[in-house]
């Protein structure tokens, strides 16, 4: 039986992250995800590294985590950034006064990340700016953020654990847990191949997100089974496109704040924060959660139902439990909770998951009494392996020189580099190198065969799914009518389980509930659906 240090629950940002940091500091780690690395949680994000303006007044120290891990990302991981200019709208005058004054604190904050100071803009400076798409009476102010993949930000932190020693295990689900002899005993299973594993830790990390509790009640002998959390539901529509080029971020009806953010190849409006008490492996979208978003859009952007939505995301926040308090007041702070070595992960923010991870290691590493340091503000993510010490942070000089580079040795299109630069990094040329572009499998998203075959080999995909995650192939407008079957192809001839029924089915129920605003796409699932299963 193979023994580690440390065994990790759960292969979300924060779990990967905190495998990355243990693993350069040393320590056998070993990791295990149900699913997918980022496929939850992390998926269903707004899919931006930013400060947190809307924490200054109740949570100041999210902001501060936030702003300055968000400025490390950019030197450790630059080419997966894209600055976008950030608007927040009013239709009122004396609306966008304070929020000029209040952004003057969050400039304090800003030169963290290296993003412009903010400045006021009129109402005609917001049409001027969106193309006339975006109308706000009072005008608004301009800052801006980082869009980030929250997808491949996991896939590169568990890619990078295991080159650094950690054993990194998808789609396997932690099954028993048991205290034996001062250390732990843990038995897992592939749920693609149902094979079996035992491993013995010393320490387990539960970072498992929303599933703390369950992964708790269900896998762990004899751990105390009490409230850790109290999560919260958020969903986001997904429109085809880059839309704007600018982030709206604009007051819903009922006085929250949602985002309508430009992505490479499309765009999303978000997000709904509800309480859920339910199961985190079944979660449902409901009809009146899409309107609540469009009908608060149309306020400010004028032609949002014309968009034709094609997919729609949800996921839980891991929010610590607290009783009393709305639920968009929940703290977003991390806590670690250590029972006797089950340690606990709560909550965290996108932005700020290195920051975690250096505090969930430094307290292993305190635990088990080895003295060790934090290296991953400084080491470069896979991607980014040619960044040394000269690099001053110009994330999007860095990225137009790899464009560039691999553009001009590989005869490239200008978009296409462009998208293989985004998505890999300097590694792009190592793909290129090893497997070419080969067919062009997605016309949606443009991604080609030789992506497919680089997430088989170097990024651990083992279904169809796995592949949209990583190249964005079957993510796109078509919802893999259209590049399904290549992919399945590709993974049979590889050896690998596409578990192409799942895929469909979970297609199906992230299309349902906008179906109403594209009915002509909703019909040619179907008959898609009924072709295929």
């Amino acid at each position: 039986m193979s023994r580690y240090d440390v065994a990790i629950i759960g292969g979300g940002i924060n779990g990967v992250g905190i495998a990355r940091d243990l693993s350069i500091r040393g320590f056998k780690v070993i990791l295990f995800e149900k699913e997918d690395f980022g496929w939850a949680t992390t998926w269903s994000s707004s899919c931006m590294v930013h400060g947190g303006a809307r924490y200054i007044i109740h949570d100041i120290g999210v902001t501060y985590k936030s702003s300055r891990d968000a400025g490390i990302l950019t030197k450790i991981v630059p080419y997966m950034l894209s600055r976008r200019p950030f608007i927040v709208v009013t239709r009122s005058k004396f609306m966008a006064t304070l929020f000029d004054i209040y952004m003057g604190v969050y400039d304090l904050f800003s030169r963290m990340r290296g993003a412009v100071r903010h400045m006021r803009l009129t109402p005609d400076e917001v049409s001027y700016m969106t193309a006339g798409e975006v109308l706000a009476k009072g005008g608004g102010v301009l800052t801006e953020e980082y869009t980030v993949d929250p997808q491949r930000l996991a896939l590169v932190n568990a890619i990078s654990a295991q080159e650094f020693g950690a054993k990194v295990l998808n789609h396997t689900e932690v099954i028993r847990v048991e205290r034996k002899d001062g250390s732990f005993l843990i038995s897992a299973k592939n749920l693609l191949y149902n094979s079996e594993i035992k491993v013995e830790s010393k320490l387990v990390i539960n970072a498992s997100g929303p599933w703390i509790d369950k992964v708790t009640a269900n896998s762990i002998v004899g751990e105390e089974q009490k409230k850790r959390l109290r999560p919260t539901k958020g969903i986001h529509i997904v429109f085809p496109g880059k839309i704007l080029n600018s982030v709206i971020s604009f007051q819903a009806i009922d006085g929250r704040y949602l985002l309508f953010v430009p992505l490479e190849d499309r765009t999303i409006l978000g997000t709904t924060d509800d309480d859920f008490f339910g199961d985190p492996d079944d979660i449902e979208i409901l009809r009146d959660e899409v309107e609540y978003l469009l009908h608060s859009a149309e306020k400010f952007i004028k032609n949002i139902r014309s968009f034709k939505p094609y997919s729609t995301k949800v996921g839980l926040r891991p929010t610590p439990y607290v009783y009393g308090v709305n639920e968009d007041k929940i703290t977003r702070e991390f806590e670690i909770e250590d029972e006797d070595g089950i340690i606990h992960v709560l909550g965290g923010k996108l932005a700020s998951f290195r920051l975690l991870s250096e505090i969930v290691s430094d307290f292993v590493s305190q635990k088990l009494g080895i003295k060790t340091q934090c290296k991953t503000h400084i080491l470069p993510l896979p991607g980014a392996d040619d960044i040394d010490e000269r690099f001053d942070g110009d994330f999007e000089a860095y990225s137009e020189n790899i464009k560039k580079k691999i553009k001009d040795e590989f005869g490239l299109d200008d978009q296409i580099a462009h998208l293989l630069t985004k998505k890999y990094g300097i590694r792009a040329r190592e793909l290129l190198k090893t497997f070419g572009l080969g067919e062009l499998i997605c016309y949606c998203s443009k991604v080609f065969e030789g992506e497919v075959r680089w997430a088989i080999k170097r990024e651990f995909a083992e279904t169809i799914d796995d592949i949209s995650r990583r190249t964005w192939a079957c993510d796109g407008f078509c919802n893999g009518i259209l590049c399904m079957r290549k992919v399945q192809k590709i993974l049979e001839a590889e050896g690998k389980n596409p578990d192409h029924k799942n895929f469909v089915l979970r297609r199906e129920k992230l299309l349902y509930p906008v179906k109403k605003y594209n009915e002509e796409l909703w019909n040619e699932f179907e008959n898609f659906k009924k072709k295929v299963l």
